[in-house]
């Protein structure tokens, strides 16, 4: 059964990120390689730009309580632009440039800074990892899944070749399937919105690409942005049963659910709901894939020595279901003490409320 909490028993410090400082204040998102010079009106007095340092910059904006500022990069280095109104979903990277030449900061919205009062949902997430991998980064800015979400992952890209013939080395040497207790409180604009989660952003390397759809198509930073300044950092989340965004075809884990978590939200103890502390996380445990492995025997699937029927028949949804039941009982037979029976609220993300209309370009970030 899902667990929910109604009641706000801590407070949080804010902790913002200005690029990967921690800063106190204001909080920014960065949006690499836009200018928006076009999406956006001037303060009236700094039609030339301010030659100030980046800090510097932020305190100006701060003080005009503008939207966000433009800062040069390559051209014009050390040039800020204040921004009075900007519409980021109109905001392009810069034509004919190095992306790196110009930035856009967008200032954070200073609503969702009151508790909220939507409850709180305690709920089990998986993430798969090489050896040593976990603790080794602050968790955020990463993409997790349920059960069956985490196993067609593991199943589609990392034991197989994008479900084609045994794939070893496994990929990224991915050999463990972590557990994390998750703490999640909606912020009241999502809950006034009648949705527990966002949009299942696609994080790689620590970067928001937006919504990612088939061939690398992302609608990028300004997505993740803006999002965030209307509902805050709150967790997102895509069924696969939708097909939307990613994965678009039919798998035999019908019941996967994708989850993207951002570090912006990451608070401790019991979340309060605001725009910065709307989940935390406990782990709760890993199996090996080894140890998956080792319930069935077998030939279908050889790495490393070891030769396992745990992978075997991927397309069919009664053995699919199977793995997903296995996997839940070699946990709780490792974490007896554990309670195995917490459930997530349902990924309720209606993209029809959120882009009531989407204009967001998709584009390869990876070229």
């Amino acid at each position: 059964t899902t667990t929910a909490t109604t009641t706000a028993t801590t407070t949080t410090t804010t902790v913002l990120y200005f690029g990967s400082e921690q800063i106190p204040g204001d909080g920014y998102f960065e949006l690499e390689g836009y200018d928006c010079w076009e999406a956006s009106e001037e303060i009236a007095g700094y039609e030339n730009g301010l030659n100030v340092e980046l800090e510097e910059c932020r305190r100006a904006c701060d003080k005009l309580r503008c939207a966000g500022f433009i800062l040069g990069q390559l051209t014009d280095t050390g040039r800020c632009w204040p921004r009075k109104l900007v519409k980021v979903e109109e905001c392009n990277r810069t034509a004919g440039r190095d992306l790196k030449d110009w930035d856009f900061w967008l200032r954070e919205s200073q609503a969702l800074t009151s508790p909220s009062p939507a409850p709180v949902y305690e709920f089990y997430m998986y993430r798969s990892t090489a050896h040593g991998m976990i603790g080794r980064y602050p968790l955020g800015e990463v993409n997790m899944a349920n059960l069956p979400g985490a196993l067609w992952y593991l199943h589609n890209e990392i034991v197989t070749n994008y479900s084609t013939g045994t794939r070893c080395p496994r990929r990224f040497d991915i050999s463990e399937l972590h557990r994390f207790k998750i703490k999640m409180r909606p912020t009241e604009a999502l809950d006034k919105a009648g949705m527990h989660f966002g949009p299942r952003w696609a994080y790689d390397q620590g970067k928001c690409e937006g919504r990612c759809f088939s061939g690398n198509m992302c609608t990028g930073e300004g997505d993740c942005a803006q999002s965030f300044n209307s509902y805050g950092r709150v967790i997102g989340c895509n069924r696969f049963q939708d097909h939307y965004p990613f994965p678009d075809m039919n798998t035999s884990y019908p019941n996967g659910v994708w989850y993207a978590l951002p570090l912006g939200g990451r608070c401790e103890g019991i979340p309060t709901g605001t725009r910065d502390c709307t989940w935390s996380f406990e782990e709760a445990g890993n199996l090996t894939l080894v140890e998956l492995e080792e319930v069935a025997p077998g030939k279908d699937n050889c790495c490393e020595g070891v030769c396992s029927d745990f992978w075997h028949d991927m397309w069919n949804n009664e053995v699919s279901a199977w793995r997903v039941e296995t996997t839940k009982k070699l946990f709780q037979k490792k974490y007896p003490s554990v309670n195995a029976s917490l459930e997530p609220p349902p990924c309720d993300f209606d993209r029809s409320v959120w882009y009531a209309e989407d204009e967001w370009v998709r584009m390869d970030p990876w070229r």
